[in-house]
């Protein structure tokens, strides 16, 4: 059928259930659960002898009658009934995986075809943009390739309506298929449960019989000792119900586990040969880098080494520093007293020295030019050159007088000449 393999799987087991009569894991609960009933109350027999009256013995003597007929044919139908479960976890898994790749193509496909539309807007874009001159050169490329993508896309769109129909068949026919299996299982668990129930009856009207006449506090008594035991067993069966699946679930794991084992060893056979080799080249490596990081050790050791010592040596040379600043500070502070000392003597040096400024200020003003002798041929020069320029002056200003006149007379005669003049 459809979905690869998982139609056929599905028409196998539904063939399985018919040729049983049951379906699929189903059939041989009820015998498994009387089974374990059985046993579990054998169980609580052995485990309390004590306790047990002939009533008691003779119901687990009534019960082990039953056991031995049924032995043999429960057996192989548990056998069949566990290797029928295991095919079917097995069948289960595979559909699954099926599904799950199919799940994963559905969505590589999806996002190709949004790719493609994306490629398709695209191109008619630029179709309804170019202009119309340049359509027959830039758009002749564009208009040869369109229908092939056309196609392309017609054909994608094709294969998805089928693809989708198919899924849609598929789920369909697997909702059907469950709910017939869920229903199945539905009858056989309510004929599980009225028939388990008609034997829990059927049983507690025999301890109680049995009992009823054996016991002390009769009937009462009786009837807390048979609900005590049944449901120690209900307990007991729910138990052993739960590690019976956990222990088919780890069984159906371990088998998944030991094919995949098995099936990454063939896979990784011919690469051991090659990681080997690569580890070696990498191990080769390794040795070298180990080597040449032993060289820097050693050199950086013969470096700490020399620091070591140029430390001591600076250390040596600081203290010896120190000890001269030491040195060097007491004597700053002597000179430090010194100049302080030197300091107020040329404040009292500078003082006098301003009085005696003063004082000879005042006798020099006193003297007038005594003593002076550049200043007194200065003045002596000075007094003789005024007296030769004011004896020129004097010469300078009797010429001057008889020139005015001069020039007076010369404009008398003139202006008498120029009366005698006719006009």
């Amino acid at each position: 059928r459809k979905g690869g393999g998982g139609g056929d799987a599905a028409s196998l087991l539904r063939r399985r259930g018919n040729q049983r009569g049951r379906g699929p894991g189903v059939g041989g609960r009820p015998r498994r659960r009387r089974r374990r009933r059985r046993q579990a109350l054998e169980r609580q027999g052995e485990v309390g002898p004590e306790r047990g009256s002939r009533g008691e013995r003779r119901v687990l003597g009534l019960l082990r009658q039953g056991r031995g007929r049924y032995e043999q044919e429960e057996e192989a139908e548990e056998a069949s009934d566990e290797l029928l479960k295991l095919q079917e976890q097995q069948l289960r898994g595979e559909l699954m995986e099926q599904y799950h790749g199919l799940l994963s193509e559905r969505n590589r496909i999806h996002q190709y075809n949004i790719h493609l539309q994306h490629k398709i807007s695209q191109a008619l874009r630029k179709k309804k943009s170019a202009e119309p001159g340049v359509e027959v050169t830039e758009t002749a490329p564009v208009e040869q390739d369109t229908p092939e993508k056309e196609q392309a896309y017609q054909r994608y769109l094709s294969s998805l309506e089928e693809l989708k129909k198919q899924h849609s068949e598929d789920v369909d026919w697997y909702q059907h298929e469950l709910e017939q299996l869920r229903q199945h299982c539905l009858e056989k668990v309510a004929q599980v449960e009225k028939e388990w129930k008609a034997f829990q009856t059927l049983k507690r009207q025999v301890m109680l019989q049995a009992m009823g006449s054996c016991l002390a506090g009769g009937k009462p008594a009786a009837l807390r000792e048979v609900e005590q035991i049944q449901a120690n067993e209900d307990r007991k069966e729910k138990e052993m119900s739960a590690a019976r699946l956990e222990n088919v679930q780890l069984k159906q794991s371990l088998l998944l586990l030991e094919a995949r084992m098995k099936a990454q060893e063939r896979m990784t056979e011919g690469l051991h040969l090659i990681d080997f080799e690569q580890l070696k080249i990498e191990n080769q490596t390794f040795n070298e880098k180990v080597e040449e990081r032993n060289e820097e050790l050693l050199k950086l050791h013969y470096k700490v080494t020399s620091n070591v010592q140029i430390i001591s040596h600076v250390k040596e040379k600081l203290q010896f520093v120190e000890l001269g600043n030491l040195r060097l500070k007491s004597e700053l502070m002597d000179v430090d007293a010194q100049v302080a000392q030197k300091r107020d003597i040329l404040t009292k040096t500078k003082k006098a020295r301003d009085s005696l400024r003063v004082d000879n200020v005042k006798l020099h003003q006193k003297c007038g030019l005594l003593g002076k002798e550049v200043l007194l041929r200065d003045l002596e020069q000075k007094v003789d050159q005024t007296e030769l320029l004011s004896q020129r002056l004097e010469t300078l200003k009797r010429q001057h007088a008889g020139l005015t006149l001069t020039c007076k007379g010369l404009k008398q005669k003139i202006k008498e000449s120029k009366a005698f003049l006719p006009s």
